[in-house]
């Protein structure tokens, strides 16, 4: 009757806060991951240098808006653009991918400074060729997908995620689901994602 609960099972306990909170996430995180997904593991990190997204349901929440010249209008959120601008800025190509034939009009009013590439039925080889132009390894590219078609490539990326909306077949050859839905802040959260693990990088390149 006098026995004490057990540190897991008490509420009470301080949460920590700034730094001491990101790395607490980012240990935890780890954690899972390796226990659910086999990913980081004993393995050699690896700063991520190339981040591929598809733009429908990605970047966009998929809907496109047609006017009555038949000019198409898609929308994203400013949250997704500032997430793209960070990655740039920290040295991360972010390259733009899409089985439709989008817009390049449109595409390049949207001003995010990405190279795109449409039109594509089978994405792995494009990001392959991607892969292969910069001089990387898988564990170097990340990728945010929301399709069947996504699945290859959210495999073979070192680091993949998927939307909250995504298909179940993406969620499932993913290692990461965003809280958030495509078009509604899950590139700015991969983003956060991708920084966590590349802070983690730098802590283990500069033990001795």
């Amino acid at each position: 009757g006098n026995a004490k609960p057990s540190a897991t099972a008490c509420s009470g306990r301080v949460r920590p806060k700034g730094k001491e909170a990101v790395a607490s996430f980012f240990d935890l995180h780890h954690s899972l991951c390796i226990s659910r997904f086999g990913y980081f593991g004993k393995e050699t990190l690896k700063e991520v240098k190339l981040l591929v997204c598809t733009i429908d349901g990605c970047l966009t929440t998929g809907h496109i808006y047609v006017s009555e010249d038949g000019k198409e209008v898609l929308s994203y959120d400013v949250r997704d653009a500032v997430g793209i601008q960070l990655l740039q800025r920290r040295g991360v190509e972010v390259r733009l991918i899409s089985e439709r034939n989008c817009s390049p009009k449109t595409l390049s009013a949207m001003k995010l400074g990405c190279t795109a590439e449409v039109g594509v039925a089978d994405k792995l080889p494009v990001v392959e060729k991607w892969r292969t132009e910069l001089n990387l390894c898988w564990k170097e590219v990340a990728y945010l997908g929301n399709e069947a078609s996504d699945v290859e490539c959210l495999k073979k990326a070192g680091m993949s995620a998927v939307p909250a909306d995504g298909c179940p077949a993406a969620q499932k050859a993913t290692n990461y689901i965003c809280k958030c839905n495509g078009g509604r802040g899950a590139v700015r959260e991969f983003a956060e994602h991708i920084f966590l693990l590349m802070e983690k990088v730098n802590s283990a390149g500069k033990k001795p």
